[in-house]
């Protein structure tokens, strides 16, 4: 997948409420289906790719930590963020900006959409 679709999905995932609504209209868009062949399957390693996604984007942050396997104090060492800026997020005082969220999650291996074809 390239980039350009990437960033379409990725964006759409953080305005989208509905993981359901998500996940379904991205694994039978024509991005990923053909809409000449109605016995084509959608491929199960995309849905769970997308709610993956759909999670990280939308996840409060104690779940999107859950999520990628850290714990508060992991995260500050893993990825040199100040412990008092974790604990904020975690609270949610304030919000981690999507494109930390993205980062980590790709860093983890939580997210693998961009392998995909």
């Amino acid at each position: 997948m390239d980039n350009k679709l990437f960033s379409e999905i990725w964006a759409d995932a953080q305005q989208t409420k509905d993981i359901n609504a998500f996940v379904s209209d991205w694994a039978t868009s024509s991005q990923f289906l053909d809409p000449e062949d109605p016995e084509q399957k959608i491929d199960g390693g995309l849905v769970e790719q997308l709610g993956q996604l759909w999670k990280v984007a939308n996840a409060p942050f104690r779940e999107l930590l859950k999520l990628l396997g850290l714990s508060q104090t992991a995260c500050t060492v893993r990825f040199c963020i100040p412990l008092r800026t974790v604990q904020s997020w975690t609270l949610g005082e304030r919000a981690c900006p999507s494109y930390i969220r993205l980062m980590m999650a790709e860093l983890c291996g939580v997210i693998t959409l961009r392998s995909l074809p």
